[in-house]
C-alpha cells in the first residue's frame, strides 16, 4: 500500500468524487495526510458548511476496506500522487483525486491519445466513417479514448480492438457497475485491450449529473477531441467544452447532410475552428512531428496518398521516370531532391517587403502565434492580419488552430 494512498482515498469518501472543493481545501496544506491529521484534530476552518458533515464521518478505516476491496477485484487505484497518475489530468480543472481501474495506464503522457465522442442514435454514413477513421488511428499507433455509451462511443472501441490497437473507456459509473447492459461483456475485453477507468467508486451506479464530470476526463486524457456527430444539444459537445477549456485540439467529421439537426452541433463547432477530418491522417498529421516514435510509420494512415489531383502520387512521383536513363550516383541524387519539390510554391524569392520577413520567421520557428509575429516584426495587428490571409490565399502559408500560423 502507497503511503499516501489510504488518505487520498479518505479525501475521496469524503468530499466526493467529482468535488472540486477538496482541492482549495488541500491548496492550505502540505499534503493531504496533514489534511486529514487537521481535520481528525477538530480543525474544520478550511471545510464548507455542505461538506462538513461527510468529511467528519469519513474514516481511514472506510478507506481501507475500500482499497482491500479493490485488491481483490483486480481493481487498481491510482492516487493524484501516484507516479502513474496520468500528467495530462493533473492539468486539468477539478483532476480526480482518485482514479480506479481495469487494465493498465502505464506510459499514457507518451502516447497519442485522442477522445472520439459522438451521438448515441448515430446515420449509417456516422457509423461507417467513425469506424473508419478510428480504426486507421489504432492501426497507426493512437489510443482511442471514448464514454462507453451505445452509439459512437461502442463503434470507437470497437474499431480500436479490431485494428488490434488500444482503447480506454472512461465510465459515468463505478468499473463493476453493469452500464450499459449492452456493453456489458465488452468491459473486460477493452480492459485487456487498454483500461477501463472511472473517478466514481466501483459499483457507483450512473447517474444523469455524473455524465458531464465524466466528459472532463474523458477530454483530458486526450491530445484531442475528435467529434463524429453532434445536434445542437448533444452530450458531445461538452466533452467539446472541457477539451477546449484544457487547451485540445478539437475535430470534427464533415456533415452527411448540412441542413440535417442531427449534425447541427458539429457544424457549429467546424465555424467556431474545429479541423475538419476527412481522412485518419488530418489527425495524425498534428502529431506526427512530436510523437513519431510512437506511431507506426508503415500504417496506411500514414503512408497513404491522392491517388489524383495537386498532391496525388502520380504528380509528386512524375520526376522519377528519366531516372532509369542516368548513371546510378545521378539517380540518388534526384531521389534526394525529390521532398523539396513541394517547396517550389512558397520560395522567397516569389515575395518582397514584408511578407518575405513574415516567410522567414515562419520557416525558422514553425507554428507561430499572430501576435508573436506583431511583436517581433513591428506589425500592427489588423494589418498583419491582412498580409496573413493574402500569403495563405496564395499558398505560401497555412493556419492553424488557436491562431498560429506556419509555412
Amino acid at each position: 500500500m502507497r503511503s499516501e494512498l489510504i488518505y487520498w482515498v479518505w479525501l475521496t469518501i469524503a468530499f466526493g468524487p467529482a468535488n472540486p472543493r477538496k482541492w482549495n481545501l488541500l491548496s492550505h496544506y502540505n499534503s493531504v495526510k496533514s489534511a486529514y491529521e487537521k481535520i481528525m484534530s477538530g480543525d474544520l476552518s478550511f471545510v464548507m458548511p455542505q461538506d462538513k458533515d461527510k468529511v467528519t464521518s469519513a474514516t481511514l478505516s472506510q478507506a481501507e476496506k475500500l482499497i482491500s476491496y479493490c485488491e481483490e477485484k483486480g481493481i487498481n487505484i491510482y492516487s493524484f500522487d501516484d507516479e502513474l497518475y496520468p500528467d495530462r489530468l493533473r492539468e486539468i480543472y477539478n483532476p480526480p483525486s482518485v482514479l480506479f481501474v481495469l487494465g493498465d495506464i502505464a506510459g499514457l503522457d507518451n502516447t497519442v491519445v485522442i477522445s472520439c465522442v459522438g451521438t448515441k442514435t448515430p446515420s449509417d454514413y456516422s457509423v461507417d466513417v467513425t469506424y473508419k477513421i478510428c480504426h486507421d488511428l489504432a492501426k497507426a499507433g493512437v489510443t482511442i479514448a471514448s464514454g462507453f455509451t451505445v452509439g459512437l462511443d461502442s463503434i470507437a472501441h470497437k474499431a480500436a480492438i479490431k485494428a488490434g490497437g488500444k482503447t480506454i473507456a472512461v465510465l459515468p459509473c463505478g468499473v463493476l457497475h453493469d452500464y450499459p447492459k449492452e456493453n456489458s461483456k465488452a468491459k473486460q475485453i477493452i480492459a485487456q485491450n487498454g483500461a477501463v477507468i472511472s473517478e466514481y467508486f466501483p459499483g457507483e451506479r450512473v447517474s444523469t449529473i455524473y455524465f458531464r464530470a465524466r466528459n472532463r476526463i474523458l477530454s483530458g486524457i486526450g491530445l484531442g477531441t475528435l467529434v463524429t456527430q453532434a445536434g445542437a444539444q448533444s452530450g458531445a459537445l461538452s466533452t467539446a467544452s472541457f477539451a477546449l477549456s484544457q487547451g485540445r485540439d478539437i475535430f470534427c467529421i464533415p456533415p452527411h447532410e448540412l441542413f440535417n439537426e442531427a449534425y447541427a452541433g458539429a457544424i457549429n463547432l467546424i465555424r467556431d475552428g474545429a479541423i475538419s477530418v476527412f481522412e485518419a491522417k488530418d489527425i495524425l498529421n498534428e502529431y506526427y512531428s512530436i510523437y513519431a516514435h510512437k506511431l507506426n510509420p508503415e500504417a496506411d494512415a500514414l503512408k497513404r496518398r491522392a491517388s489524383s489531383g495537386l498532391f496525388s502520387s502520380n504528380e509528386i512521383e512524375e520526376p522519377k521516370k528519366p531516372k532509369a536513363k542516368k548513371p546510378a550516383a545521378k539517380a540518388e541524387s534526384k531521389v534526394e531532391e525529390i521532398p523539396k519539390q513541394p517547396q517550389k510554391r512558397v520560395t522567397p524569392e516569389s515575395l518582397d517587403g514584408i511578407a518575405i520577413k513574415i516567410w522567414e520567421y515562419l520557416a525558422d520557428n514553425g507554428a507561430v502565434l499572430a501576435d508573436e509575429l506583431s511583436d517581433v516584426l513591428d506589425i500592427d495587428i489588423s494589418e498583419l492580419e491582412m498580409l496573413l490571409t493574402d500569403l495563405e490565399l496564395d499558398g505560401h502559408i497555412r493556419s492553424l488552430p488557436g491562431n498560429r500560423f506556419s509555412i
